[in-house]
């Protein structure tokens, strides 16, 4: 850890240990209650007046230990994975004062269970967060269509419990509106839940497959939709007019509504899917619109060659450079076997991805070694063109990579 990242989290440490000391030590070591911070306080019911103040301070103090646990782990360590754990604790931070405060709050039993399914809604959020960066890391986007519907699934039955816990009374029948709230609420999530798993299909070689599989993929839209269709079968059905007869004089613009979403989403499946099925075996390639756009007029060509072979060996942008050396060898009139087998090696270079998840540092490391690789990479494709015998390259070549290029221009 450099200097620099090591004073962060002493600062950090000592900052937090300062804060938690004075949050923990008022809470557990005064005996200060709600009502005398009742004047700093937005609201406070009656019945808390006499409660500790630690109701208060200990979610407080909940929320900035998870704060700091994001800094910590900004400052120790790096990669994609990281950063979805970082912003998934900082947003937990949030979330657990006020399931914490719910929690621990003595007024009302039904609000210390809410603060319970707001807690594990969160944790499974969380936890599908996780398994989605993961499953784009790996290139297995099952993983998150599984997740995802589940996630759904789970929040949908949370919904459920909320409605139960603060629209339903023991002991007292309950009302056609709860029952048809509950109804819509179960359907609704359950079917996004199955319709999600649908997203599997995004990556099929089939084009309409993959239009409607790519689609379910969104899920918040597919939530969103879901809920909205389970409405609207309610109202079509007559069930929802029976509950509320108000809801009668937006007819007929709600069956136009319909009408129109389900009409525009079959066009956009059928306009997409029709476009990738008739017009993608004509379209010439990615390589074609390089040589296009990036290739020099005959007379000044590959004038800013150095800057292009920087490009690459910095960045590791390939493209370019592929087409300067694509154009030069069928200038020079090499054979198309010649030119296949001098960029097969170029063409095929990737570099190596970051680690998703490691100590700060090794990004950094990593980066150094796909510079000297594609440094290295350059010279042997440099000595493969002079073997061809064209631009006089072997004489440069053996000196540095950057100067056999200049010699091609």
């Amino acid at each position: 850890m450099d200097a620099e990242n090591r004073s962060r989290l002493i600062r950090s440490t000592a900052l937090y240990l300062f804060v938690a000391g004075v949050l923990g030590g008022i809470s557990f070591m005064t005996p200060f209650t709600v009502g005398d911070f009742g004047s700093f306080l937005p609201y406070m019911p009656e019945a808390m007046v006499n409660e500790g103040i630690g109701v208060v301070l200990l979610p407080i103090l909940g929320g900035i230990t998870l704060f700091y646990l994001s800094a910590v782990l900004s400052i120790v360590f790096e990669g994609r994975l990281n950063r979805v754990l970082v912003s998934g604790i900082i947003a937990g931070g949030f979330a657990g004062m006020i399931a914490l405060f719910m929690i621990l709050q003595p007024v009302s039993v039904v609000t210390q269970t809410a603060g319970y399914l707001v807690f594990g809604s969160f944790s499974v959020f969380f936890v599908y967060n996780i398994l989605s960066a993961v499953s784009e890391i790996r290139g297995q986007h099952y993983i998150r269509v599984v997740s995802g519907s589940a996630t759904i699934f789970i929040l949908g039955q949370v919904c459920v419990q909320m409605v139960n816990l603060y629209m339903v009374t023991p002991g007292v029948p309950e009302s056609e509106q709860v029952l048809l709230i509950r109804e819509m609420l179960t359907w609704g999530f359950a079917a996004a839940a199955v319709i999600t798993l649908i997203g599997i299909f995004r990556d099929s070689k089939n084009p309409y497959l993959a239009q409607v599989g790519g689609i379910a993929s969104s899920f918040p839209i597919v939530v969103a939709m879901s809920l909205i269709g389970t409405i609207y079968f309610n109202f079509v059905s007559g069930r929802l007019v029976q509950v509320s007869p108000v809801i009668s004089q937006l007819s007929p613009y709600i069956e136009w509504t319909g009408i129109v979403i389900v009409g525009a989403f079959i066009f956009t499946i059928v306009r997409r899917g029709m476009q990738e099925s008739m017009m993608v075996p004509f379209e010439a390639g990615p390589w074609a619109k390089h040589v296009q756009d990036l290739s020099p007029t005959k007379g000044k060509a590959l004038e800013d060659f150095t800057d292009i072979i920087g490009d690459f060996v910095k960045d590791g942008n390939k493209e370019r450079l592929l087409v300067k050396l694509f154009r030069f060898l069928e200038e020079n009139r090499a054979s198309e076997a010649e030119i296949a087998s001098t960029l097969r090696e170029l063409i095929n270079y990737e570099d190596d991805a970051p680690p998703s998840f490691a100590r700060r540092g090794n990004a950094e490391r990593v980066a150094r070694q796909n510079q000297d690789r594609r440094m290295e990479l350059l010279r042997r494709t440099v000595d493969r063109i002079n073997q061809l015998g064209l631009g006089g390259l072997v004489r440069e070549a053996a000196a540095t990579p950057e100067a056999g290029m200049k010699t091609i221009s």
